[in-house]
């Protein structure tokens, strides 16, 4: 397997990507790794959170964690949480149970 940076910093573009049908998972990690507006990212994972696409909503997961990790705050923590509670495949809770290991760590109170 090769490595792939995957970093993308034009909000415009990537919307146009995600609209032209291009590899979502690897827009969200690149617009998480590019993107300096934590709202923006917030709403581009919550959108992908309850993807049907185990992939898809796995890397939005765990977007929501780097977002907590690079901010030190989640804008959106009610509505991410409401999102959380309504996964139901059990391969997510593990997933799910990482991010809010990384809430506790890296959210300032």
């Amino acid at each position: 397997m090769k490595y792939q940076k995957f970093n993308y910093t034009n909000k415009s573009e990537i919307e146009q990507m995600l609209n032209d049908g291009h590899n979502v998972s690897k827009l969200i990690i690149g617009a998480v790794n590019g993107v300096d507006d934590q709202l923006w990212l917030e709403e581009l994972c919550t959108k992908y959170i309850l993807n049907e696409d185990f992939g898809i909503a796995r890397t939005a997961i765990y977007g929501v964690g780097d977002i907590a990790r690079i901010y030190g705050k989640v804008l959106n923590f009610e509505i991410i949480k409401e999102k959380f509670a309504q996964i139901q495949d059990q391969r997510l809770k593990y997933v799910i149970q990482d991010v809010e290991d990384d809430f506790k760590i890296f959210l300032k109170e």
